[in-house]
């Protein structure tokens, strides 16, 4: 009897043992399913729907909460905004933040996710450009568009490539690279990359595509990381102390940085003609205010 029992003992120490040794399936998500996130309050709920109330508490006042895949079982998420919705594939890990001292910025201010452009790690640089086309004409299709901001040089859209190959942001998402101009981008650019920053609705999206291996075979390796940011959260942020101001003093604040903002970018937009740039006049800021208040 007691030769049986160490037996059955033994055999379930060694099961401990090899299931400690095993990933665990529960923190990652089920590739399966897409996952519907929204910036602000209903952010909150989202994230805890899907982590199981798991939240990464800082010191500093910030709140973390995070969504992982297990590759190559790469997930899917939504970033639900209205008719400028997004659905991005491949994703790796989806961080959402949020303040938790400032009651003026409610929910996730921010979402960051991080993706491969293509399910496959390697693939060749057509499929990869494909893959880019793709992804612009979805970004496109969802209605956002170019985003400077107000201190910044409002650089057209007919400079754009010049602009790029100097190693700055695509000015025009809107217009897609044939595969020539690809080709030539990626190697030309020390980092190997393209920036964007985009805007819709109280939403500001970065975004970076970057290649970042190539293997044996020549084939390439994409990394997409998007930064969706609240409006409200970027100006207020910009404003010293404006989490202590009542709605008067905001305002005044926001008036001043307005004007502030104006002349730095006389100021920027005077150099850039220098460089031989011309300037997008018809280009107009976006009212952030409503956003804002």
């Amino acid at each position: 009897m007691m030769a049986k029992y160490k037996q059955f003992l033994c055999i379930f120490l060694f099961g401990l043992l090899i299931s400690a040794c095993q990933p665990k399936v529960s923190q990652y998500m089920n590739h399966q399913q897409t996952y519907i996130l929204h910036l602000g309050s209903q952010g909150v709920q989202d994230f805890m729907k899907y982590t199981g109330g798991q939240v990464d508490h800082q010191p500093a006042g910030m709140n973390f909460m995070e969504l992982d895949w297990n590759p190559p079982n790469l997930g899917k998420v939504r970033i639900e905004h209205g008719v400028n919705s997004l659905e991005l594939d491949h994703v790796f890990s989806v961080m959402g933040a949020q303040l938790a001292n400032d009651p003026n910025i409610k929910g996730i201010k921010s979402i960051v996710v991080n993706a491969g452009l293509t399910q496959e790690e390697f693939v060749e640089p057509k499929q990869a450009y494909a893959a880019y086309v793709e992804l612009m004409q979805r970004i496109n299709k969802a209605g956002w568009k170019q985003y400077f901001y107000r201190f910044s040089g409002r650089v057209a859209k007919e400079d754009n490539l010049k602009y790029l190959l100097k190693g700055r942001d695509v000015i025009d998402p809107s217009y897609i690279f044939t595969f020539d101009e690809w080709v030539k981008v990626i190697n030309t650019i020390p980092t190997k990359s393209l920036a964007y920053r985009l805007y819709s609705n109280g939403i500001i999206l970065n975004i970076s595509l970057k290649q970042t291996a190539l293997n044996e075979h020549a084939q390439e390796q994409y990394m997409l990381r998007y930064s969706f940011q609240t409006i409200r959260y970027d100006e207020r942020n910009s404003i010293t102390g404006s989490y202590k101001m009542d709605a008067s003093e905001l305002e005044e604040a926001f008036k001043k940085m307005l004007e502030r903002n104006k002349q730095a970018r006389l100021h920027e937009e005077k150099r850039l003609k220098t460089e031989g740039y011309r300037i997008d006049e018809s280009y107009k800021d976006p009212d952030v205010w409503p956003y804002v208040k």
